[in-house]
């Protein structure tokens, strides 16, 4: 009688590369995502954003801020004084966010410029894999 077949268990979509997702804005203050739920398993986020503005030389007053909001709730939210005139500035958010089987995620960031302008507003969303 010949030997059984040798079997390896793989979880599933252990082969499948992360999930990831992206938005980049230049003109809107507003970026959004939603990520849809999954039947099958649960799963971990690293959550980015990042607001990129160009300040001015002549800078006095100027500032930026940025919020998070998920699911229609407000994560985070922060605004500072500009402190680099006649360069570009960054803010930036990071987060990591577990979504269960079935659950889908609404993603928001919002900008808030004053005497600068927008470079880009990126909101991202990285699926953690276990090794």
């Amino acid at each position: 009688m010949p030997p059984p077949p040798s079997r390896r268990l793989v979880p599933p979509n252990a082969t499948q590369a992360p999930e990831s997702w992206q938005v980049t804005s230049h003109d809107a203050p507003v970026a959004s995502l939603i990520i849809p739920g999954l039947l099958s398993r649960r799963r971990t986020f690293d959550i980015d954003v990042q607001l990129r503005v160009r300040v001015p030389a002549d800078a006095r007053s100027s500032q930026l801020g940025l919020s998070l909001e998920i699911d229609g709730s407000q994560q985070w939210s922060r605004r500072i004084p500009a402190s680099l005139p006649g360069e570009l500035e960054t803010l930036d958010y990071h987060c990591r966010l577990a979504l269960e089987p079935e659950q889908q995620m609404r993603l928001r960031a919002r900008a808030q410029i004053k005497g600068a302008t927008m470079d880009a507003l990126i909101l991202s969303a990285v699926e953690e894999r276990p090794l």
